[in-house]
């Protein structure tokens, strides 16, 4: 098989044909590694692994970033398995957010296989947050770099039955992390806002939410115009991975009837940092 990169959309991702990623060489690993950098989403067509061959594809990029407030598999706890039911009306991961926002150290990337999917919707969106900064004037840009967001996981957000009910402790109030709204990405040192959703993201840290949502709200909307994003259309046997550090994403709620079941795991990742932490980053 030859490995063949197509991109997705101007701004950002790109589909891979031509791998088999439970008999992966090390170079052309090294190929993929450089294409998430590159295009910041990629999925990887016609796949049929197991569980296990999943996981052990998702070590090759770092240890795996167990959720802490998702339960996953009894037999591969690494997993978290994302379902929504025909008669479920609710959708998981249905608004702009980057994963494990709400922890100390977020998931680097998120590796999403496609074990069953309708014949139409359940599309996946991206945004590129590099492009997004980019595209800010130089006054917002300095402004941000100070900026810090103050984010706690929503146990109490509305989700599917299927999903509510692998939240352990519902009652036990979740953790706060703080993070750079501009981050500074840790292999390619490309600087992009790190914003999410105010559901997770309710205000910035030593702000007001009277004084946060505005911007937020603004940074948000400014982040998803078309021309930062793409789309990602399923099919069995799809294998997405997606950088954390650069982009945000969003499930579709546009099946209602079918049945989607996903096969998620999060990698490890590093504790982000802005400029502070890097006076000569570009």
């Amino acid at each position: 098989m030859t490995l063949e990169i197509r991109r997705l959309s101007g701004a950002l991702g790109a589909a891979i044909t031509g791998v088999n990623v439970a008999q992966m060489s090390d170079e052309t690993f090294g190929d993929i590694h450089q294409a998430l950098l590159d295009y910041g989403v990629i999925v990887i067509r016609d796949q049929n692994i197991t569980p296990g061959q999943q996981v052990e594809f998702a070590k090759r990029w770092n240890d795996v970033h167990t959720h802490p407030y998702l339960k996953g598999l009894d037999e591969h706890p690494e997993i978290i398995e994302i379902v929504k039911e025909p008669h479920e009306r609710g959708g998981f991961g249905a608004h702009w957010h980057t994963d494990q926002i709400f922890t100390p150290a977020p998931a680097m990337a998120t590796m999403l296989y496609a074990k069953e999917v309708p014949e139409v919707g359940g599309d996946t969106m991206f945004a590129s947050m590099h492009a997004a900064y980019d595209a800010l004037s130089e006054g917002m840009q300095t402004m941000l770099r100070t900026v810090r967001t103050y984010n706690r996981y929503n146990k109490s957000a509305k989700r599917t039955g299927s999903m509510a009910s692998k939240i352990p402790d519902k009652e036990v109030e979740a953790d706060v992390a703080c993070h750079p709204v501009v981050r500074l990405h840790p292999e390619t040192k490309r600087p992009g806002l790190y914003v999410n959703d105010l559901e997770n993201t309710p205000r910035l840290d030593g702000w007001t939410e009277d004084e946060s949502v505005p911007l937020l709200k603004f940074l948000l909307a400014h982040a998803t115009k078309p021309e930062f994003t793409c789309r990602l259309r399923w099919e069995a046997g799809s294998l997405a991975i997606w950088d954390n550090r650069q982009v945000l994403h969003m499930a579709l709620n546009d099946y209602h009837g079918h049945r989607r079941v996903m096969h998620r795991i999060t990698i490890q990742g590093d504790v982000p940092f802005g400029f502070e932490a890097d006076a000569n980053a570009v």
